[in-house]
């Protein structure tokens, strides 16, 4: 006997959802709202089934519904959480797409959303209108839907980060930040080995091979997922992975001041912090308190301070993220790795070998995106004179 049609509420979308006829529905966050959109399906007439991409019932939400579940499925997490979180911008700014007819989305929903943060950068714009495009791309492939009305939808070109670090720059850095502070640990070991960040993030102790000095992430865990990534180890990157390697035997490695290991955020937000004192506009953005929720003993005051909390600190972000950009230096994580390829360049390593190091197939994104040495002209200068500055042959 097929089992009666009952909602549920799905946390991590908060919202009801139902599945009736083998359809998933969204019914929204409000629970009478859910109730009522419930009811409403559930009272109209049976009716022949028609093959998937011709469903005149299926709505925008039933087709991001399905992508977001896939890619849950088929995806990293943090894939996943990227294409929810513009999805679920999209559909919010949207308004009606547990009821509007999907092949009756258009460009023009897609432009006006992306429109209407004006605070997103280039890439970020990129990226969001890729997430959302790419649902309906995927709908098509699978036969959810007949057509792609979203085909065609114009995207911003891709812009490259244009700032550089010098190792003058990075000694810079290092000295505004104390001995004590974690932090320290990840600076140095990205700047000895060239990693890149989210891989110095994930570093454990079975990975470290110390009879090699290198570390090995296993394809599941390295970036695209298909092949081994090797790091090889300074002797300062391999003594920093052992010290802390005694100290925790499991998890990451590389934790911050609270013990947490490192989110791609929390790099973000304290390599900003750093650059707002180097700057000497600490004072005007200092940190704020912790969120003491233990000393509010009501559960509702609590849960209202909570919020306020976390939307003063998103503000504060904000404020610091501007004061960042508004310095003389601007730099960011993978700059370590560029400084890596370009001193490791300059050293005199062939380019085969420095990719090598830097986790690369082959030389073309080396030569395309990583060494910096065309900004090095006193370098240039050198090479064009000849071998330790000759100044050529006489004739």
């Amino acid at each position: 006997m097929a089992r009666t049609p009952k909602p549920w509420f799905r946390e991590d979308r908060n919202a009801y959802f139902v599945t009736i006829d083998g359809t998933r529905h969204n019914l929204g966050p409000d629970k009478k709202e859910a109730d009522r959109r419930f009811h409403e399906l559930m009272a109209r007439p049976e009716k022949p089934t028609p093959s998937p991409a011709n469903r005149s019932d299926r709505t925008a939400a039933d087709v991001f519904e399905k992508f977001l579940d896939w890619c849950q499925k088929h995806r990293s997490p943090r894939t996943y959480e990227l294409a929810r979180k513009h999805v679920q911008s999209f559909c919010d700014h949207l308004r009606t797409a547990r009821t509007l007819p999907a092949a009756d989305l258009k460009p023009f929903h897609v432009a006006e959303w992306a429109d209407s943060k004006p605070a997103w950068g280039p890439n970020q714009r990129r990226n969001a209108i890729g997430d959302v495009t790419r649902a309906y791309a995927w709908a098509e492939k699978l036969g959810y839907v007949a057509a792609n009305p979203l085909r065609g939808v114009e995207k911003p070109g891709r812009t490259k980060r244009d700032t550089t670090m010098t190792a003058a720059d990075f000694a810079t850095l290092l000295g505004h930040v104390a001995e004590s502070d974690p932090f320290r640990d990840l600076l140095t070991f990205a700047y000895e080995a060239g990693c890149r960040p989210q891989e110095a993030r994930r570093i454990e102790a079975r990975h470290l091979r110390p009879e090699f000095r290198r570390v090995e992430l296993p394809p599941p865990e390295a970036k695209g997922k298909k092949r081994w990534r090797v790091i090889y180890l300074s002797a300062a990157a391999h003594a920093t992975l052992a010290r802390l390697a005694a100290l925790r035997p499991t998890g990451p490695l590389f934790l911050n001041r609270d013990g947490n290991p490192w989110t791609a955020q929390a790099l973000v937000c304290r390599l900003q912090r750093l650059l707002v004192k180097m700057s000497g506009a600490e004072a005007a953005v200092p940190k704020l308190p912790r969120f003491q929720g233990y000393k509010i003993a009501d559960p509702a005051e609590r849960a209202k301070a909570k919020a306020a909390h976390v939307a003063a600190l998103a503000e504060r972000r904000r404020e610091r993220a501007t004061k960042a950009r508004e310095g003389e230096k601007r730099f960011a994580m993978y700059d370590l790795r560029h400084l890596f390829a370009t001193r490791k360049l300059k050293e005199g390593h062939d380019p085969i070998t420095v990719a090598t190091l830097l986790g690369h197939r082959d030389t073309g994104m080396l030569a395309r995106h990583y060494q910096e040495l065309s900004k090095d002209c006193e370098h240039l200068l050198d090479a064009a004179n000849g071998p330790r500055g000759e100044a050529g042959v006489r004739t």
